[in-house]
């Protein structure tokens, strides 16, 4: 990877029970792949954790605490728990918003400061609710920004969306995959690069030999 692995993370924004809700959220949902998508991309973080030890790359996961006593995010709800497959293991950051951000209550920009994280990859639900806020702001804060040890100047780092490990439902008149889409296009260049799990995985798993 183009940063230390210490230096990276992958940010999982609510990967909760509550989204398997059959009506709540929509009636039809983007990217069949997503759950796939995200068990690889775990296994394959967890994977480098384990065979680096030392400079493995963080895992942090958020998840939405709605206000709503009606949502199936609410915190007396079943749907409140994370998804089996991405359910957080020891030694993995968690963290409980109520807002649309990630970074709002969370503490989360410090966490990744602290870290020195340069390369943050965001996956997780849904892509133009809380993906995108947490991807705006991501951007907006800076939290990738380091100096350079070469240049003693600053660098920007990286917020990178991996566009199909995200997912969103219909609204209104517009189909899933056309919202998904074009939120994934609002973001591109302005805020985050946009990359796909394969191309993440292509370029990690070598890693895992080394």
């Amino acid at each position: 990877m183009s940063s230390p692995l210490s230096h990276t993370a992958l940010l999982l924004v609510d990967i909760q029970r509550g989204f398997d809700h059959p009506t709540h959220w929509g009636t039809k949902r983007s990217n069949p792949s997503f759950e796939a998508n995200i068990i690889s991309l775990l296994q394959a973080f967890r994977q480098i954790s384990h065979v680096h030890p030392t400079s493995s790359p963080s895992i942090i996961h958020v998840y939405h605490k709605s206000a709503n006593v009606l949502s199936p995010l609410h915190l007396s709800s079943s749907g409140f728990d994370f998804q089996p497959y991405a359910t957080p293991l020891e030694g993995e950051s968690v963290r409980t918003k109520s807002v649309n951000s990630a970074f709002i209550g969370t503490c989360l920009d410090d966490l990744l400061r602290d870290r020195g994280i340069r390369r943050l990859f965001v996956v997780g639900l849904t892509t133009d609710h809380c993906v995108s806020t947490s991807v705006r702001m991501a951007a907006n804060l800076r939290v990738t920004e380091h100096v350079d040890e070469k240049t003693g100047k600053e660098a920007p780092g990286q917020v990178i969306l991996i566009t199909d490990a995200t997912a969103t439902w219909e609204r209104g008149e517009f189909d899933a995959e056309t919202v998904h889409q074009v939120h994934v296009a609002s973001l591109k260049d302005e805020f985050c690069e946009v990359v796909t799990t394969r191309q993440v995985l292509e370029e990690i798993l070598p890693t895992l030999s080394g």
